[in-house]
């Protein structure tokens, strides 16, 4: 199986964890509307975001120069996603308190949601410029800069927000990972092991450590960490994926299904669990469950030539050659050097009636793998 890669670098979380506070309840207006808007708009975290944007909305609407609003308004849109509306919240208070780091943190931090990282490394140096000793700000932009594969600035940042703050779990997990994609596994397992002894219920610190573990061939470690990872957030649908893929590459095939539908009830949205799911049904002779599952992969997914090949062998399986054949056709069309699509062809071939045709493909595939024969004999293709 193809390995899901690791976790990503958890900018938002560190952005939450310095997030912009909730700007002092002022003066209650005379009007019960308007007191009810200001609790709503400076009230404590309790309030939702609709509520907040709503009571900073009425707020602003007096005073449109309210800084405190324009904050706490922007932050609850940047929440709900409304991500532009953001960010006109966070400039209008930029431009009216030009001198709190916070404004300027919150408003790097919508930029980089927003994908534009020059904007947001801009607005994370102003914010260490006005407040130097502030961790948070040095490991957001360590985070863009990472993601700009700018390594050494990035690597630089989170040194300096672990020297400020060496009790920083998330600049530890955020470094570990950054050094996992730059191919520093043991760096990346010494931050990660730092991050899970600072906070012993990181989940996602124990599931890209077990992903360290597992690439390293520690097949128990990872599993444990796995275990761990989802014994603190049941709903991980990456790391019940992972370790899903683990328990299909060991042939442990029930407890593999368990986690493909563990991840998919938590996330339905990724097309490589439908296809682990689909290759598990196989195995398990669960053929028309396999086929569903390798359609809606390949609706996620189109022409993937691996999900397309499995899919042609389980219409193999099933008798429908001219299907198989259909598929086997658009695999190779995609890769022309698939075995298991040669293979695959070939088999349907012969079953065709193509004893000729069915020769040259099985050829063809053997010159690719010579052991490709043996993986389909273990599928007890008919």
């Amino acid at each position: 199986m193809t390995r899901n890669h690791v976790i990503g670098i958890r900018g938002g979380v560190c952005a939450i964890s310095a997030a912009l506070i909730l700007l002092a309840l002022p003066a209650a207006a005379q009007s019960p509307p308007a007191d009810q808007a200001r609790q709503w708009c400076f009230g404590s975290s309790d309030i939702g975001d609709d509520q907040r944007i709503d009571g900073c909305t009425i707020v602003l609407q007096a005073d449109p120069s309210n800084v405190g609003a324009l904050v706490n308004r922007g932050k609850s849109f940047r929440r709900k996603k409304k991500t532009q509306q953001a960010l006109a919240d966070y400039t209008r208070a930029v431009e009216l308190a030009p001198d709190n780091p916070e404004i300027w943190f919150g408003r790097g931090i919508t930029y980089a949601d927003l994908g534009d990282r020059d904007h947001a490394i801009a607005d994370y140096t102003h914010a260490i410029e006005l407040k130097p000793d502030n961790a948070s700000y040095w490991c957001n932009r360590g985070n863009v800069r990472i993601a700009q594969n700018d390594f050494e600035h990035g690597f630089a940042d989170f040194d300096q927000a672990i020297s400020i703050d060496p009790k920083f779990a998330l600049c530890y997990f955020n470094r570990g990972t950054a050094r996992a994609w730059h191919r520093e596994p043991d760096r990346a397992l010494a931050d990660l092991d730092m991050a899970i002894k600072l906070d012993p219920n990181y989940a996602a610190a124990y599931g890209n450590r077990a992903r360290l573990y597992r690439d390293r061939g520690d097949r128990d470690h990872a599993l444990a960490d796995f275990s761990r990872s989802l014994e603190l957030n049941p709903n991980n649908a990456g790391d019940a994926y992972a370790r899903g893929d683990m328990f299909l590459d060991a042939h442990d095939y029930e407890r593999a299904q368990a986690d493909f539908d563990r991840s998919i009830k938590a996330n339905p949205n990724y097309a490589g669990v439908f296809y682990g799911r689909c290759v598990t049904h196989e195995i398990l002779h669960q053929f028309p469950e396999a086929l569903a599952d390798c359609d809606q992969s390949l609706r996620m997914k189109p022409n993937e030539p691996n999900m397309l090949s499995s899919r042609g062998r389980i219409k193999l399986r099933l008798g429908q050659y001219d299907a198989a054949m259909a598929d086997f056709d658009a695999a190779l069309s995609v890769n022309p050097n698939s075995e298991t699509a040669l293979y695959g062809r070939g088999l349907a071939k012969r079953k065709k009636g193509d004893s000729e045709g069915a020769a040259r493909d099985i050829a063809a595939a053997k010159a690719i793998n010579v052991g490709i024969s043996g993986a389909y004999e273990h599928l007890a293709l008919p």
